[in-house]
């Protein structure tokens, strides 16, 4: 019997967006910014210049002042770069703690177009690494970014009283809201805009 195994890496991009609901209850979401790696960054990964690159192109464009954003405290997102970057705009920043997927509203959303981008491009699973693969990835995921629907966004965000409570009660612990629960949130309005 012989069972077939990719080697390699398979290709994986980093992307960066916000979602947001106004006072009224209006949902939005900001174009997908697909980041670009920094080659001067170790092994040419992602860095503060990368980041602040993605904020420039999909945050600056869609921030109003007095919002709030949420970001995770992944390392280059607190870096010192990205801090001046915030400070010099006027932005009002919510660290959450590295890693905290319970309690970063984006977090299920990255989840659930990870499952679209499979569901609508199953041919992603066999493409090589050329330029026209990385561009039909990037295309991929882009047109999935744009069928998420409003209805996810709206229960994300409207579950941080929630989120912020089952963490406390939790005591830091992983609770319901972790990825697996993206679609299955309760609804109540908070008092404030949110975007993540």
């Amino acid at each position: 019997m012989i069972t077939e195994s990719r080697k390699g890496k398979q290709m994986s991009q980093m992307v960066w967006a916000s979602i947001w609901i106004t006072p009224n209850g209006r949902v939005g979401r900001s174009p997908l910014v697909i980041m670009e790696r920094d080659p001067d960054a170790p092994r040419g990964g992602y860095s503060a210049w990368s980041y602040c690159e993605a904020l420039e192109e999909g945050l600056q464009p869609n921030y109003k002042p007095g919002q709030i954003l949420i970001h995770d405290n992944a390392p280059i997102h607190k870096s010192n770069l990205v801090q001046e970057w915030f400070e010099s705009r006027g932005f009002w920043v919510v660290e959450l703690p590295a890693y905290s997927p319970d309690l970063n509203p984006i977090e299920q959303m990255w989840w659930a177009l990870k499952k679209i981008v499979h569901k609508l491009h199953p041919e992603l699973k066999t493409m090589g690494s050329t330029k026209a693969d990385w561009e039909a990835l990037h295309k991929a995921i882009k047109e999935a970014w744009l069928k998420l629907p409003n209805s996810l966004i709206k229960k994300l965000i409207l579950s941080m009283p929630q989120r912020l409570a089952a963490v406390r009660k939790g005591h830091g612990a992983q609770t319901k809201y972790y990825l697996d629960r993206a679609y299955k949130l309760p609804l109540k309005t908070p008092k404030t805009i949110a975007i993540a």
